[in-house]
């Protein structure tokens, strides 16, 4: 059983943004479905998960891309468990070009949770377990921290949650919040420049029919942060960060 998994992609018309490349949301479904093929390799996969009442809960995520691949191109996507800390189980990525040549990487952070008490599960005992292999290997030397949004931010946008945005289990999929953030953030005076790095936290799960405030601050080096709360309770759903090429 290898601790690296990979597949191989081909970037179809429907994965283009306007200027014909892969939209930072493709890459991001791509990196979900590698680990779900990965994990299900490892035992450790949905229906697995299912069948002893736990979930993985995507908690943090960071992915940054050198560039975008374009229509047609086929790419490698490689993964791998690379570790646990705390209460959280890491999951690295990389994105590797017909040439071989790294493009993009990502780096997540996952909780288990008990279906029945919504405990969390410390992930050493889930690794020891089902003796899942860890490769060492991190694509950052920054790890996933918690994302600071200053108090003035401004409300940007309102999202009222869809059927469209519900994932297998019913919740919002974690790639809708990016693209709530992306189109948020996105103007004619942005149009050209292409996102680079693309940050979040999962904080709260929002259900359909929620209204979600997207509220955004940009800082002098042209980093956007973000912050959406259910309206109502004022429950915190995510944090964002947002980077675009100079």
């Amino acid at each position: 059983m290898a601790n690296i998994f990979n597949k191989e992609f081909t970037i179809s018309s429907y994965d283009l943004n306007p200027k014909g490349r892969a939209r930072l949301t493709t890459m991001a479904n791509f990196f979900q479905e590698v680990a779900y093929h990965h994990a299900s390799e490892l035992g450790l996969g949905y229906h697995d998960m299912k069948s002893r009442k736990t979930t993985w809960v995507l908690s943090r995520m960071r992915i940054h891309m050198k560039r975008y691949p374009a229509w047609n191109e086929r790419i490698k996507l490689e993964t791998w468990p690379s570790g646990a800390e705390r209460l959280f189980a890491l999951r690295d990525f990389r994105v590797m070009d017909s040439k071989g040549e790294v493009i993009g990487m990502a780096s997540t952070a996952w909780l288990i949770l008990d279906i029945d008490t919504h405990r969390l599960i410390r992930p050493k005992e889930m690794i020891e377990q089902f003796k899942m292999i860890v490769h060492n290997e991190q694509m950052f030397e920054a790890p996933l921290d918690k994302i600071a949004v200053p108090q003035e931010a401004r409300l940007m946008n309102q999202h009222v949650v869809v059927y469209s945005d519900l994932d297998i289990v019913g919740h919002v999929n974690n790639v809708k919040y990016m693209e709530w953030c992306i189109d948020a953030s996105s103007s004619h005076e942005n149009a050209e420049k292409e996102i680079c790095q693309l940050e979040i936290n999962f904080n709260h799960e929002a259900l359909i029919d929620d209204r979600i405030n997207i509220s955004a601050y940009e800082s002098d080096d042209g980093e956007t942060l973000f912050l959406a709360t259910r309206e109502g309770d004022g429950k915190e759903i995510i944090r964002a960060s947002l980077k675009r090429e100079n």
